[in-house]
């Protein structure tokens, strides 16, 4: 079964009887003519003209990513015996008439706006190909949802008695506010739409679960379509499904992801009666797909929070959305996206009475001990027997550190979101004075670290530890990668905690790949106290590992950093 995107045969596709039909002329395209054919004329066929209904070819802008149309390929030619076509990058394909000189056609789902365009030929008995006509399409991005809810625009939804509409929708999202559903039957909202499950359709919702039971529904009918949390039979874990009915009288259901209390995911359902496929996507990312699926016709109301069978939603909900064609993949990844927030960004340019300012406004680093910003230049571009003075990593100024005690600290501390945080920082350690542990930033608690991100002398390493509960013995998850000194004594450093992809990653000089990862499935973070330190790991008992070397353009995020945002970090960028 191909999949949505590929492009598939119409009706006029050539039928089992008629493959009995071909000869060899076009036996190296692995499609043979059929044997009754036209008289050869001696001429190669007409180029073949094409037309649709969905996407003409006059200029202007159709619907759209998502959508179907259906393609008429024709050549004025009686003995065209196929076509060869092709859309833009990619490969070459044949259709077959049903008899020779006929039409064909094709179906095509465009999966990305813009201007694309169909190539065809027309092939004739001999061999003998036709200039190539190409199409034109330009394709609008895909038609909104048919039906939208969330606690802003309420859309008629009718709430149970145990639904509240004033929770927090995820961070780093543009949603504002969510449903809390407490579990009970009260515990629901209603919400018509005009959804069909027989025909194509799209269906998503941000949800978090606060408990985890089998059969916890988020978004039902009671015709037998779900989107809930179902305890997977061969390993006993909970997993995210989507359940279709069909029309057999049974149901179809895909499963995967692993659902958390207290983590927000995005939920996305797809059904496309053309391929027959259903398709689960859980934070953008396809886990499953079930394939000749016939799904059964159903309407009526969905219920958002249970199924009217027991499977009540505990927990937050919101953002759900129908559509009346397929959600494709780019757009299920951009629909699970959460934005990392800044949370500071210390450029240590300057220094006044101490403190080296915040930029973009926030609390500045207060300087300890004999802590400096440095700056320096010299006169080489001029002077052949000058002093090369030691450069700041970036700008016009680092922060100096002699590792005797000197460190700085700011009151704003790195505070992850459920989907994790993020922290980067240049770094410069003199590897012949780097003789024990330094540390170049760390997040106390009140009894540890939530992460510590040091030079460990013994392994010639950069390591990061993190803490999954602030207790003197919590569990911890590390990552480390190798010191190169033979490249460079500066280093770009970047630790980034994901929730979603249950990933901790280590970057370290540059931010396009992690150097380190390991998982974190089934690990929190939590929320410190304490102040941010640059240069020394606080413990209960005071500072240890103090850092002799420099420390430059410190940037502390809740949630993720994406590779473009680590790797514009990576070489200076300010990401304002």
């Amino acid at each position: 079964m191909s999949r949505a995107g590929q492009y598939v045969l119409g009706r006029a596709a050539v039928p089992g009887v008629l493959a009995a039909l071909v000869a060899g002329a076009i036996g190296t395209m692995g499609v043979m003519a059929p044997t009754a054919v036209a008289a050869d004329d001696g001429d190669a066929p007409l180029a073949p003209v094409v037309s649709s209904a969905e996407y003409p070819d006059d200029g202007d802008w159709h619907d759209g990513v998502g959508r179907y149309g259906t393609f008429v390929i024709d050549s004025a030619s009686d003995d065209v015996v196929s076509y060869r076509y092709n859309w833009l990058g990619a490969a070459t394909k044949t259709l077959v008439p049903a008899e020779p000189g006929g039409a064909v056609s094709l179906r095509w789902m465009p999966e990305r706006e813009g201007v694309t365009y169909l190539q065809v030929q027309a092939l004739d008995a001999a061999g003998r190909l036709s200039a190539r006509t190409t199409y034109d399409v330009a394709v609008r991005e895909g038609r909104p949802a048919v039906t939208h809810w969330d606690p802003e625009q309420p859309s008629g939804a009718v709430a149970g008695t145990g639904a509240t509409l004033d929770a927090s929708g995820p961070s780093g999202t543009r949603l504002a506010s969510a449903a809390a559903l407490d579990g009970t039957d009260e515990g629901y909202l209603s919400l018509d739409t005009a959804l069909d499950t027989s025909d194509t359709f799209s269906l998503d919702a941000w949800v978090r679960p606060d408990t985890l039971t089998s059969g916890a529904t988020a978004v039902s009918r009671s015709s037998g379509l779900a989107l809930a949390a179902v305890t997977d039979p061969a390993s006993g874990a909970p997993v995210w499904s989507l359940t279709v009915p069909t029309r057999d009288g049974g149901t179809a259901q895909v499963t995967g992801g692993a659902p958390e209390p207290g983590e927000w995911a995005h939920l996305a359902g797809v059904y496309d009666a053309e391929q027959q496929t259903v398709r689960l996507y859980v934070n953008g990312t396809s886990v499953g797909t079930a394939e000749n699926v016939r799904a059964a016709a159903g309407t009526g109301a969905l219920r958002l929070g249970a199924d009217g069978n027991g499977g009540h939603w505990r927990g937050l909900l919101t953002d759900v959305n129908v559509w009346d064609r397929v959600l494709v993949a780019k757009e299920a990844g951009e629909a699970a996206q959460r934005s990392a927030q800044r949370l500071g960004y210390w450029d240590l340019e300057t220094a006044t009475d101490g403190s080296s300012p915040a930029y973009a406004g926030g609390e500045p680093l207060t300087l300890a001990g004999d802590a400096t910003i440095h700056t320096d230049s010299d006169d080489c571009a001029w002077n052949p027997d000058c002093t090369p003075a030691t450069y700041p990593l970036w700008g016009t100024g680092d922060l100096l550190l002699d590792g005797d005690g000197d460190y700085a600290s700011t009151p704003t501390a790195v505070t992850p979101t459920d989907a994790g945080f993020s922290v980067t920082a240049h770094a410069r350690v003199d590897p012949a004075t780097a003789d024990h542990d330094m540390t170049v930033l760390s997040q106390p608690g009140a009894h540890t670290s939530l992460f510590t991100l040091r030079y460990v002398a013994a392994s010639q390493t950069w390591e990061a530890v993190v803490a999954h509960e602030d207790r003197a013995d919590a569990p911890t998850t590390t990552v480390s990668a190798p010191a190169d000194w033979a490249a460079s004594s500066d280093e770009y450093l970047a630790l980034v905690y994901d929730e979603k992809a249950d990933e901790l990653r280590l970057y370290v000089g540059s931010g396009s790949y992690p150097a380190a990862t390991a998982g974190v499935a089934g690990e929190n973070t939590w929320t410190p106290t304490g102040a941010l330190q640059a240069g020394r790991t606080l413990t209960p008992d005071g500072g240890t590992d103090h850092l002799a070397g420099a420390i430059d353009e410190v940037h502390t995020y809740a949630g993720v950093l994406n590779a473009t945002q680590l790797a514009q970090l990576s070489i200076g960028g300010i990401d304002i």
